[in-house]
C-alpha cells in the first residue's frame, strides 16, 4: 500500500493507494456538530492545510443494533463530530461517474466508514468514484422538540454531503454532473424523502434503492414531540422549559443521550414499531403521501430509479422460526417493505419516471436468516470476503464472486448511464418485470402485486 495525495481547496488531502484505488477516509464535509453546534443545521466545512485521511474510520454516537445478530457488530470509534465521508477513486485526475452511499440502521446506527461498505472493490471493478457518508443519528439527528430543534438535521446532513460532492468531487476524479445516490433500509428511505424535496434539485441523476422500509412512513410533529418528551424526561431535562432545553441538552454527554434513548425505547418501541427516529413532515406522514411526493419530485428532477427488496427481509429481526412467528414476520415484510416498494414503483412509472425493480432471493446454505435484510450488501460492495456474518454462513468463494460480478455489473452500468446488461426492461404495473438475483445468477420474472401478499 502506497501513500497518495490530492490538492484540495487550499491544502492537500493525504490518502492511500492500493491495487489501483486511491482511498481518502474521514474527510469532513461539515463542521463538527458539537458544543454550540449540537442541534444546529450543518455548516459546510472548508479546508486549509494538510489532512491525513489514510486510516480515519469513525461513526457517530450509537448503541448496538438488533441486526448485530445476522450481520455481526459494527466496531468503530465513536465521535460526535464525525460529519465526514470516505472517497474511493480509481483516478483522481479523471472525470468518472460518482456513487454516493447512504447506509441503513433504522436512523440510529451505522456508518458510511464501516469496512462492510468499503468502496474500493466497487470503484475498482466498475471504474467509478464511490463516496460513503456519515450523518447524524438517533436523538442527535432526529429529535424534534420546541426550544430544542424543529428541523430534520440528519436529512440536512445528507443534503450537505451531496453539496460537498457537487462542489468538491472533481478534485478526487469524480464528475459532479453524473451522481447516483444509493442507499439501503433507512438510507434508502432518506433518498425517497430527498426525492420530494426541492432542495435536492440538481444533486443527483439516479437512485438505486435497496430494501427501503417505506411502510414505516415519516413522523408527524405530534409523534415526534411524544418521543422527545419521553426521551428528554429520561435525560433529566424538562421538555416544557423551552427557554432552557437546548442549553441543558448541550450540557449532556453523548453517552447520556444514548442512555436516555434506551429508556425511551423501552417505553415507546411497541407503539412506534421499534423505530423512534424518523424524518418529520406532517404532509408526508403516511407511506402513501411520502410515495406521492417522491414520485412527483423524481419526475420533476428527471431522476432514474432502481428499487428492490430481498425475499425474506424480516428473518433478520428474529430467530424464532415457529409457524406463528413466521406468519408475523411475513406480515411485517409485506406491509413495511414489499407492498410499499411495489406501490412506489407504480407511482414512479405513472409519473413518467424510468424505474426498474429487482428481487434478491439468494440465501446462504448454512444460515438461519435466509434471504434477509442486508444480505445483498456484501455482494453489491464486493466485500463478502471480509464479512464475518452469520447471514453468510456456508457461502463459497465461487458463489460470492459470481453474485458480486452480476450485481456489480448491473449497478456499474446504471451509475455510468449505460444500457443495463441483459436488456433489463423498465418496470410497468402491467408488465412488472423484476430482476431476480439468485443462486443461479440473474434472471427475470414478472411479479404482480398479488405475489407479495
Amino acid at each position: 500500500m502506497q501513500e497518495t495525495e490530492v490538492a484540495f481547496e487550499h491544502g492537500v488531502v493525504l490518502g492511500t493507494l492500493d491495487r489501483g484505488v486511491h482511498a481518502f477516509l474521514g474527510v469532513p464535509y461539515a463542521e463538527p456538530p458539537v458544543g454550540r453546534l449540537r442541534y444546529a443545521p450543518p455548516r459546510a466545512a472548508y479546508f486549509e492545510g494538510r489532512l491525513d485521511a489514510r486510516t480515519k474510520r469513525e461513526m457517530l454516537p450509537q448503541g448496538p443494533s438488533d441486526l448485530d445478530r445476522p450481520m455481526g457488530p459494527l466496531e468503530l470509534a465513536q465521535n460526535e463530530g464525525a460529519l465526514t465521508l470516505c472517497v474511493w477513486t480509481p483516478d483522481p485526475k479523471a472525470k468518472l461517474p460518482v456513487a454516493v452511499w447512504f447506509h441503513g440502521g433504522a436512523n440510529f446506527c451505522g456508518s458510511g466508514a464501516a469496512s462492510w461498505y468499503d468502496g474500493a472493490a466497487l470503484a475498482r471493478a466498475q471504474g467509478i468514484v464511490v463516496v460513503g457518508v456519515n450523518y447524524r443519528l438517533g436523538a442527535l439527528g432526529f429529535l424534534q422538540s420546541p426550544g430544542l430543534n424543529e428541523r430534520n438535521l440528519a436529512v440536512e446532513d445528507q443534503l450537505e454531503a451531496l453539496r460537498w460532492v457537487r462542489r468538491s468531487i472533481a478534485a478526487f476524479g469524480g464528475d459532479p454532473q453524473a451522481v447516483t445516490v444509493f442507499g439501503q433500509s433507512a438510507g434508502a428511505n432518506a433518498v425517497v424523502h430527498m426525492l420530494g424535496l426541492p432542495e435536492a434539485e440538481g444533486l443527483f441523476l439516479r437512485a438505486w434503492l435497496l430494501s427501503p422500509s417505506i411502510g414505516r412512513g415519516n413522523f408527524t410533529s405530534d409523534e415526534a414531540h411524544e418521543v422527545s418528551r419521553t426521551l428528554l424526561t429520561e435525560l433529566g431535562v424538562d421538555p416544557a422549559d423551552e427557554a432552557h432545553v437546548l442549553e441543558r441538552v448541550r450540557g449532556k454527554t453523548a453517552a447520556d443521550i444514548l442512555a436516555a434513548t434506551d429508556g425511551a425505547f423501552a417505553k415507546l418501541a411497541p407503539k412506534f414499531g421499534g423505530m423512534l427516529f424518523r424524518p418529520v413532515k406532517d404532509a408526508w406522514a403516511t407511506p402513501e403521501s411520502a410515495i406521492a411526493a417522491a414520485a412527483a419530485g423524481a419526475a420533476k428532477k428527471g431522476v432514474e430509479v432502481v428499487v428492490g427488496t430481498t425475499l425474506e427481509e424480516t428473518l433478520a429481526f428474529s430467530t424464532d422460526r415457529s409457524a406463528g412467528a413466521l406468519e408475523k414476520l411475513r406480515a411485517v415484510q409485506r406491509d413495511r417493505f414489499d407492498l410499499p416498494a411495489w406501490d412506489f414503483a407504480a407511482a414512479l412509472a405513472a409519473a413518467g419516471v424510468p424505474v426498474r425493480k429487482f428481487r434478491f432471493t439468494w440465501r446462504a446454505p448454512d444460515s438461519v436468516y435466509g434471504s434477509c435484510h442486508c444480505v445483498d450488501l456484501p455482494f453489491l460492495f464486493g466485500t463478502f470476503r471480509s464479512w464475518r456474518a452469520p447471514m453468510l454462513a456456508g457461502l463459497t468463494e465461487a458463489e460470492g464472486a459470481e453474485l458480486t460480478r452480476i450485481l456489480g455489473r448491473d449497478f456499474g452500468a446504471f451509475v455510468r448511464g449505460e444500457a443495463l446488461p441483459d436488456a433489463w426492461p423498465l418496470w410497468r404495473a402491467d408488465a412488472p418485470i423484476h430482476r431476480i438475483y439468485a443462486a443461479a445468477g440473474a434472471l427475470f420474472e414478472a411479479l404482480p402485486r398479488e405475489a407479495f401478499n
